[in-house]
């Protein structure tokens, strides 16, 4: 029963009951699903965008809501997606915060939002993973390779920040003047990431 599935985030400590909620997945045109325990289909939030996708799939109309984590001790849900202003679509992370156990959200803040950082089709926001309290954004070079190496870009790179938004302090160009996409970046130099491993001797 899901429509366009893009990615899915087991709850790392799930409950033991039937309708607990087991894992959850982004469907690309604005919705997460959670599944729960016994298999039962829940919607957990819509509304995550504010255009209709169009065009072509595959093609032009793969854009929306695409990466999600789930925080190990909240159980908050972190999704990427594009968001639209103007004619104009730019990638955000938002954190939603349910007050039943997972199975809704009734709260949602923009803790990231690169508004200027054109994006549309593929090569966009994609996966979100949380590892050590920290969250690692993968973000693709919107189809404008010399994003990628360009440290005043959000694109190409994959993103490190706290649960809040905020810039890691121990990111390799953190500066903690005024802070800009510099702040953020924990590698940089790619095309269109998907996601990454962890060496467990050092958590690279």
């Amino acid at each position: 029963g899901l429509t366009m599935p893009v990615n899915i985030a087991f709850v790392p400590n799930p409950g033991s009951q039937p309708l607990d909620a087991k894992y959850y997945v982004t469907e690309l045109y604005g919705n997460i699903r959670v599944v729960t325990n016994d298999g039962t289909v829940m919607t957990y939030a819509t509304g995550l965008l504010n255009y209709v996708p169009s065009g072509a799939f595959p093609g032009s109309g793969e854009q929306g809501v695409t990466g999600i984590a789930v925080d190990p001790i909240t159980g908050d849900v972190f999704a990427s997606h594009l968001w639209s202003f103007g004619s104009q679509r730019s990638p955000r992370i938002t954190r939603l915060t349910s007050l039943n156990g997972g199975l809704s959200s009734q709260s949602r803040q923009v803790i990231l939002d690169m508004q200027g950082e054109t994006q549309g089709q593929s090569h966009q926001i994609s996966c979100l993973e949380i590892v050590g309290n920290q969250l690692y954004c993968h973000m693709g070079d919107g189809f404008n390779a010399s994003t990628a190496c360009n440290l005043n870009s959000f694109r190409g790179k994959i993103l490190r920040l706290n649960l809040d938004g905020s810039p890691v302090p121990s990111n390799p160009f953190y500066n903690g003047g005024s802070i800009d996409s510099r702040d953020y970046v924990f590698a940089y130099g790619v095309r269109n990431p998907f996601g990454g491993s962890w060496r467990a001797s050092d958590g690279y």
